[in-house]
C-alpha cells in the first residue's frame, strides 16, 4: 500500500495477477452416449468459468490475515489491514477496477468479434467476482468498538464511512455482474442457412459462429435497451452470483452483533422516537442514518448471520483449521438471536419485506426470501443450536433455549412496541406440565406465544404468532415459525409437552377465521388465498408425536419401575420413562372425544395424531361406493366426529394447492407407517430368534401392537386412496406396506412355536380380530379399486409400466396372504400338539382351500426357453428348441396319461424351501388349455364378495401355472426352520 498514504490511497488494486487468462475447456456439449447435453444458461456458463480462472483465494487470505493480528502483540498486521481496508473503501468506483482488462493486448488481439466479447466478458466476471469478496471480507474486519483507538480511520473517514463505501463497491460489482450475465442469450439455429447480415443490434455474428450455432454453443450481446432484458433472467443471474459469494469465509461475531444494534431494528426504533429532536435532512445525509434505511444492507447482515450461525460458511480462527463452528457458539446464539427476533417483529409491519410481496413479485418469488423469513429461519437455527448443544456447563439445553426466547422477547418488545401487549399476555399466564421438570415447563411458556390455542375461554380471542401470520398469509414466515417449534422441541426430554405442542400446532388453524388481537398486531389483509402450509405443519406434528411410536399402545411387564399401570397416572409415567407421548384426548376437539374415548377403551391401541390426520383426510376426501359398506359397517367415523380444521383450511384453497397438499400429506403417512413397520421387521428377524422366556414373551406383544398401529392407519387411509392422485400410486403403496405387514405377522406367528402358551395374549386377540374384520375388507376393496383403475386426469391411460407395478404389488400381497394361512395352520397343528385349544384362531384367519397347482423347474425352464428370443443366423439354437420341444410334448402326455396323483414339488431360492401338496381334483384338465397358464390380477379379485382371491407368481419374477377348482380340504405344510 506504500508510507505515502495520499499517493498510495487514490490508487485501486489490480487483481489481474490472481486471474488467469488462460480459458477452461467448457466448450464440450456432448454427453458420454455423444448426445448433446441440455443446454445451460449462457450467464451461469460465463460465470462457471470466470470462477474457475480465479487462481488466488484472496478473501480467506485476508480474513486469515485479520484472524492472526490478534496474536500479534506489536499491532502491525492490524494495521496493514486497516490500511488495505481504507484504500479499498476510498476507491468504490468499480469502473478504475475494471480498466485493465480493456487494455489487455492478449484479448485485445482476439480477431473474432465473438470470441473477443465473450472473452472481455468472463474476465471482467471474474475481476468482479474478486473485488466483490474481497470487499465483503473486509466489510467483516471492521471493529466499531476501537474507533477512537485507530488513527488510521479517525484521520480520513468514520467507521460508518468506511462499511458504506465498501458495501456500495459490493453491491455495485454484483450489479456490474448480473448486467453482463443478462447481456449474453443463447441463438438458436436456424433450419435453413442464410447469408450472414450486419445488424446492429448484434454483434459478432460472422460466419464462424453461424457454424457454431448449430451446437448451441453461440453468445450474442445485446446492445439494446434495458426493458429487453427478462426481469427473471436478472433475479436468477443475481442469484448465482449471491450462491458464489456466500462461499466466502463468514464475517466474525464482534462485526455481525454490533452491526445489528447499531444499524438494526434497535436503531430503526429509536430513530422513529427522537426523530422530532433532530433536523430530518441532517438525518438523512449522514452515513449512519443511510445505513440504518438501508435494507439491501440489512439483508446482507441478516444473510451473514444466517450463514454463521448455520455453519453452511466457513469459520476461520487464528491458531485453528477451517471449520463451520464459532470458536463459541454458545455465545453466538445466545446474543445473536434476541437480535434477529427483534429484526422479524420490526420487519413484520412493512409489507414489501414479507413473503407477500416476494409471492407477487414474479421476478423475486422462486430466488429470493423476504427479510422476515431469512431473519425467522435465522433465530431458529440459533435455538437449534442451543437444543442440540453437547457443552458441559450449569444450565440446560432447555434452560438456555428458555433464557434466549425470554431475553428475545424482552428485545423485540423494544424494537416493535405494537407487539408488547401480545408478549406480556402469553407471559403473565400459567402453564401446567404433567410430570415435567420445571425448566421444560418454563420453556413450554416460552413457547406459548408462538403456538398455542385459547388458553383461557373467558378472555377474548387472542391469536398466536402461527395464527396470526396464517391469518395474514404470511404462508413463508408460517412455515419457520413450524422449524422454530421442532427446533426448541429437540430439548424437551418429556414427550407429553411435545404431543401437546403437536395439537396445539393443528389446532391453531381453528382460530385463523375468529375475530380477535394477534400477538403483532399486524393488518396486512387476508392476503392469497390460494396457499397454505398445512403439509408443513402436519409434518412438525409427525415428527414431535415420534411418528407411528405416538400412536402405539406398548404393554409393560408387571409392576414396571414399582408404577400402578392400573391408574391413569402411572400409566402415562410408564409411557413417559420409555419416550413415549402420552395419550390425552382431552388436547383434541370436544366433537372428537366419545370416538377417542370408545378407541381407547376397547384396547386396539391409542388414538394419536397420525390416526387423526388419516381419518381427517379420509371424511374430507370421502370414499369411493365400494368401501361405503366397509366403513358402515366399521366404525361409525363422520366428519363431525373426526374432522379438522387444518385439513379443511387446505380444501378451501385452490384445487391445484389442495391436491399438492394431499400428495405431501398422504406420502407423510406413508413414510410414517413404513417406519413402524420397519421397527417391527427389525425387533421381528434380528432380536426375537435369540430370546427366550419372558423376554420373548414381551417382545412377541410389542411388536404385534406396532403391527396394529400400523394396520389402524392402513384401514384408516384405504377408503381415501383412490382420490389422494389419479395413478394410484398411494393405494399402491398401502398394499405394499399391507404385503410387508402380512410378511412380518407369518414371521411372528412362526416364532410362537417356542412358546405356544403366549400365543393367546390380548394384543395377539386384538391384532388378529382387527385384520379379520377391519383390515382384509379394506385390503380386498383397495385391490378391486386398484385393478378397475386405468384412467388418469383428462381421460388420459395409464402407462404399461404402472399397471404392471400396480398388478406386480397386488400379486405379491396375494401371496404373502397365503404364507400366513400357511402359517396359521402350522401354529394351529402346534398348539393341538401341546393340548392348547385354538378355535378362536381359526375364527380370525381365512384359509385358501382352492389352490391346487404344480410347479416344476422344468416347466419354468421350458417356459423361459420358450419365451426367450429366437436368432435366425444361429442355426444350433434352432436343433436345441426342436429337441426341446420334443421334450416337452413327451412330457405333457406323459402327465395326461398318468392318473394317479400329483407328487409333492418342492423349490429351492437360496435358503428358502417351500413345499405344496396338491391333489388329483381336476388334474386331468391342467394342460387342456394354455389360458390357464396365464395369472391374471382379473382372476384374483373377480369374486371379491366371497372373498375368493387367488393369486400366483413367483418372487424371482418366474411365471407358473395358477388354476381355481373345486375346494378340497387339502392341508398345506411347510418346512418351519427356512420359514
Amino acid at each position: 500500500t506504500g508510507e505515502n498514504r495520499d499517493d498510495g490511497i487514490s490508487m485501486p488494486f489490480r487483481f489481474e495477477a490472481c486471474i488467469s487468462t488462460r480459458p477452461i475447456n467448457r466448450m464440450d456439449n456432448k454427453s458420454k452416449g455423444g448426445k448433446p447435453k441440455k443446454s445451460s444458461p449462457v450467464g451461469q456458463t460465463l460465470l462457471e468459468e470466470a470462477t474457475g480462472r480465479i487462481n488466488e483465494p484472496l478473501s480467506h487470505l485476508f480474513a486469515s490475515s485479520s484472524a492472526a493480528s490478534s496474536l500479534d502483540p506489536q499491532g502491525e498486521l492490524r494495521r496493514c489491514m486497516d490500511r488495505i481496508r481504507n484504500r479499498m473503501a476510498h476507491c468504490n468506483d468499480i469502473d478504475s477496477y475494471l480498466k485493465w482488462v480493456e487494455s489487455c493486448k492478449q484479448i485485445v488481439g482476439i480477431n473474432d468479434d465473438a470470441k473477443r466479447t465473450e472473452e472481455m466478458a468472463v474476465t471482467k466476471l471474474a475481476t468482479l467476482v474478486v473485488v466483490a469478496n474481497v470487499a465483503d471480507v473486509l466489510i467483516g474486519t471492521t471493529n466499531f468498538n476501537d474507533e477512537n483507538d485507530n488513527p488510521q480511520v479517525t484521520n480520513y473517514e468514520s467507521t460508518d464511512q468506511i462499511v458504506e463505501r465498501l458495501f456500495n463497491l459490493r453491491s455495485d460489482a454484483i450489479t456490474r455482474a448480473v448486467e453482463i450475465m443478462s447481456s449474453f442469450v443463447n441463438v438458436k439455429p436456424k433450419r435453413e442457412a442464410k447469408a450472414p447480415k450486419k445488424s446492429k443490434d448484434v454483434v459478432g455474428t460472422n460466419h464462424d459462429s453461424e457454424s457454431k450455432a448449430k451446437n448451441g454453443e453461440v453468445y450474442q450481446t445485446k446492445l439494446a435497451k434495458t426493458s429487453d432484458v427478462n426481469p427473471a433472467t436478472v433475479a436468477r443471474n443475481q442469484k448465482l452470483i449471491e450462491d458464489v459469494l456466500s462461499l466466502c469465509p463468514a464475517l466474525p461475531l464482534e462485526f455481525i452483533a454490533p452491526a445489528f444494534r447499531k444499524f438494526g431494528a434497535l436503531a430503526s426504533a429509536s430513530k422513529k422516537t427522537n426523530r422530532n429532536d433532530s433536523d430530518d435532512e441532517d438525518n438523512l445525509q449522514s452515513n449512519f442514518s443511510r445505513l440504518i434505511y438501508n435494507m439491501p444492507f440489512r439483508r446482507f447482515i441478516i444473510t451473514k448471520s444466517l450463514l454463521l450461525v448455520s455453519g453452511a460458511s466457513t469459520v476461520i480462527r487464528a491458531g485453528s483449521r477451517f471449520c463451520s463452528i464459532p470458536s463459541n457458539p454458545i455465545a453466538a446464539y445466545m446474543s445473536l438471536g434476541p437480535l434477529l427476533l427483534a429484526e422479524f417483529c420490526s420487519l413484520c409491519y412493512d409489507l414489501e419485506n414479507t413473503s407477500i410481496a416476494t409471492k407477487n413479485s414474479a421476478s423475486q418469488s422462486t430466488h429470493y426470501l423476504s427479510l422476515t423469513q431469512l431473519s425467522l429461519r435465522a433465530f431458529s437455527f440459533c435455538v437449534h443450536g442451543l437444543s442440540t448443544s453437547t457443552t458441559n456447563q450449569a444450565m440446560s439445553n432447555a434452560q438456555r433455549v428458555q433464557f434466549m426466547i425470554s431475553n428475545a422477547i424482552r428485545i423485540a418488545s423494544r424494537a416493535a412496541p405494537s407487539s408488547k401487549d401480545g408478549w406480556d399476555y402469553y407471559q403473565s399466564l400459567n402453564v401446567q406440565g404433567n410430570n415435567a421438570p420445571q425448566d421444560e415447563i418454563e420453556l413450554k411458556k416460552s413457547l406459548t406465544p408462538f403456538v398455542s390455542f385459547k388458553v383461557d375461554a373467558n378472555a377474548p380471542v387472542r391469536l398466536c404468532l402461527f395464527s396470526e401470520l396464517m391469518r395474514s398469509s404470511m404462508y413463508g414466515e408460517a412455515i419457520e415459525c413450524c422449524h422454530l417449534i421442532k427446533a426448541a422441541a429437540a430439548s424437551f426430554s418429556e414427550p407429553s409437552i411435545k404431543h401437546h405442542l403437536s395439537v396445539m400446532l393443528l389446532r391453531c388453524f381453528e382460530q385463523i377465521k375468529q375475530v380477535g388481537v394477534g400477538l403483532l398486531s399486524l393488518d396486512h389483509g387476508e392476503g392469497n388465498q390460494n396457499e397454505s402450509c398445512v403439509c408443513y405443519a402436519i409434518d412438525t406434528a409427525f415428527e414431535l408425536n415420534n411418528n407411528l411410536d405416538g400412536d402405539t399402545f406398548v404393554p409393560f411387564p408387571h409392576g414396571f419401575l414399582g408404577l400402578d399401570l392400573m391408574s391413569k397416572k402411572g400409566f402415562q409415567l410408564a409411557r413417559s420413562k420409555m419416550g413415549l407421548t402420552s395419550m390425552c384426548p382431552n388436547y383434541w376437539p370436544e366433537k372428537h372425544l366419545d370416538r377417542l374415548m370408545d378407541e381407547f377403551s376397547s384396547q386396539l391401541g391409542c388414538p394419536g395424531t397420525i390416526q387423526q390426520i388419516t381419518w381427517a383426510l379420509t371424511v374430507q376426501l370421502g370414499c369411493s361406493s365400494i368401501f361405503s359398506e366397509v366403513m358402515n359397517s366399521s366404525s361409525p367415523v363422520t366428519k363431525r366426529n373426526s374432522g379438522l380444521a387444518c385439513i379443511r383450511s387446505a380444501s378451501k384453497t385452490s384445487g391445484s394447492n389442495f391436491a399438492k397438499e394431499t400428495r405431501s400429506i398422504a406420502n407423510m403417512i406413508s413414510a410414517s407407517i413404513e417406519s413402524g413397520l420397519n421397527s417391527a421387521e427389525f425387533v421381528t428377524a434380528k432380536l426375537i430368534p435369540h430370546m427366550s422366556g419372558s423376554t420373548l414373551n414381551m417382545a412377541q406383544r410389542l411388536v404385534m401392537c406396532l403391527l396394529m398401529s400400523a394396520s389402524k392407519v392402513i384401514h384408516a387411509s384405504s377408503p381415501s386412496a383412490e382420490f389422494v392422485d389419479t395413478s394410484g400410486s398411494f393405494a399402491s403403496l398401502l398394499l405394499k406396506s399391507t404385503k410387508k405387514l402380512y410378511s412380518i405377522l407369518a414371521r411372528l406367528l412362526l416364532s410362537f412355536l417356542a412358546n405356544p402358551h403366549s400365543l393367546e395374549s390380548s394384543e395377539t386377540k386384538c391384532l388378529l380380530k382387527y385384520l379379520a374384520s377391519n383390515l382384509m375388507q379394506s385390503v380386498a376393496a383397495l385391490l378391486y379399486t386398484l385393478q378397475e383403475k386405468h384412467e388418469t386426469t383428462g381421460g388420459k391411460f395409464l402407462t404399461e409400466n404402472k399397471i404392471e407395478t400396480h398388478g406386480k404389488i397386488s400379486a405379491l400381497l396375494v401371496c404373502e396372504k397365503e404364507k400366513l394361512d400357511n402359517a396359521f395352520l402350522k401354529i394351529g397343528a402346534k398348539l393341538k400338539h401341546v393340548g392348547v385349544i385354538s378355535d378362536w384362531l381359526q375364527e380370525y384367519s381365512f384359509i385358501s382351500l382352492n389352490r391346487d397347482f404344480v410347479i416344476k423347474r422344468a416347466d419354468i425352464q421350458l417356459a423361459k426357453e420358450r419365451e426367450a428370443p429366437r436368432t435366425k443366423k444361429n442355426t444350433v439354437s434352432g436343433d436345441k428348441r426342436k429337441i426341446n420341444c420334443e421334450t416337452s410334448g413327451k412330457m405333457m402326455k406323459q402327465k395326461k396319461n398318468d392318473k394317479a396323483a400329483v407328487p409333492v414339488a418342492k423349490i429351492v431360492e437360496g435358503d428358502e424351501e417351500v413345499d405344496d401338496v396338491s391333489h388329483d381334483s381336476g388334474g386331468d384338465e391342467e394342460f387342456e388349455s394354455d389360458d390357464n397358464d396365464v395369472v391374471s390380477l382379473g382372476n384374483l379379485t373377480n369374486d371379491m364378495g366371497d372373498n375368493d382371491l387367488s393369486e400366483g407368481e413367483d418372487l424371482d419374477g418366474d411365471s407358473f401355472n395358477a388354476d381355481s377348482n373345486e375346494h378340497s380340504s387339502s392341508e398345506i405344510e411347510f418346512d418351519s426352520e427356512n420359514e
